[in-house]
């Protein structure tokens, strides 16, 4: 059986249409996400960024930006509301159902405010924030369409504060998928899709935001230390080879000594779980560890004992040149670090 030859041209030219017709598709998603990659809500630098605030119903986050000689950083206050239970309502004296003139005022929610120090994570929140960019344009959109992108009960609003200037946004529901959210601008009206990382960092910032990190440099930076216990000081050195570094003592460099080195790794366990807004009143150093590399001073650590507090225990406290503030860190492991120190400065 032979084909005519017009099924050929007609197959060739379905081909070409539908040749043309990728390349076209394939274009114009191109076009479309280059686009989407280009919406701006508002300009700015993370060095404009000054504060950030998210209020919603059930909370309130702040964070202020500071700079010292090491740098950015943000402090951070999280408030937390919690609505305390609903009463029951009572039978009046005669036993005629609920008394409603001698009711008492509805108790105030319960709230508690945390302070924390932020660096790595609060200058990638600023860099998120200025220039704040979309991942598309919604446009304006009516009143009776609000609850389509949850603007109708929104998250809560943020306002982010640049060289003085405020600007705020409204934060909506979840895009499909809810990894990310849906915002509206309040000075222009418009409604965009933002990232969703911003809105989770600001709704659990004192978990997600809260530096834990005691220092900027790495372990491979260090060279020596000197650990000081009241008017008492040991230098001791970093030897080894590359991966397999060691304390030492510098009149034996060469020779591992585990009793420094198991103490300096219990230091380096201790982390802050939460920070406080001013010194313990009372306090006292434990121990101060000064860190160098090999250019100088690279930075210092501070095991600070507060006093006993409601478990009979004394609190302890940790700084260092990157978290700035006294952080809370675990009263077991900053005892066992306590009594051992004696071993390393005698």
């Amino acid at each position: 059986m032979r084909l005519d030859r017009s099924f050929f041209v007609h197959l060739g030219l379905l081909f070409a249409a539908a040749l043309f017709a990728v390349l076209v598709w394939t274009r114009d998603k191109t076009a479309s996400a280059l686009a989407v990659a280009d919406v701006t809500v508002w300009a700015g630098r993370a060095d404009d960024v000054e504060r950030v605030t998210f209020e919603a119903e059930s909370k309130t986050v702040v964070l202020e930006a500071r700079k010292d000689k090491e740098g950015r950083y943000f402090v951070g206050t999280a408030e937390r509301r919690k609505k305390p239970p609903a009463d029951k309502p009572k039978d009046d004296v005669h036993g005629h159902g609920a008394a409603h003139e001698h009711d008492a005022p509805p108790a105030e929610p319960e709230t508690t405010v945390k302070t924390f120090v932020s660096v790595s994570g609060g200058n990638k929140l600023a860099e998120a924030l200025a220039p704040l960019k979309a991942l598309r344009a919604i446009g304006r959109i009516a009143d009776d369409r609000a609850a389509e992108f949850g603007l109708d009960e929104p998250e809560g609003t943020l306002t982010v504060k640049l060289r003085g200037a405020e600007r705020k946004l409204v934060i909506g529901g979840p895009t499909p998928g809810g990894a990310d959210r849906y915002a509206r601008d309040e000075s222009s009206g418009e409604v965009y899709a933002i990232k969703g990382d911003i809105y989770r960092d600001l709704d659990t910032a004192d978990g997600r935001l809260m530096e834990r990190e005691l220092h900027e440099w790495k372990d491979v930076d260090l060279t020596r230390a000197r650990v000081i216990v009241g008017d008492k000081r040991r230098e001791i050195v970093r030897g080894g080879d590359e991966g397999k570094k060691f304390w030492a003592d510098p009149a034996t460099p060469d020779q591992n000594d585990e009793t420094v080195a198991n103490w300096m790794t219990k230091l380096d366990r201790l982390r802050p779980t939460e920070y406080v807004a001013a010194p313990p009143e009372q306090r006292e150093v434990v121990v101060r560890v000064e860190y160098a590399g090999s250019s100088g001073d690279i930075g210092f650590v501070d095991l600070v004992k507060g006093s006993p507090g409601s478990s009979g225990k004394p609190d302890y406290f940790l700084v260092t040149e990157r978290t700035r503030l006294h952080g809370k860190v675990s009263a077991s492991l900053a005892e066992q670090v306590e009594q051992d120190v004696g071993a390393v400065v005698k």
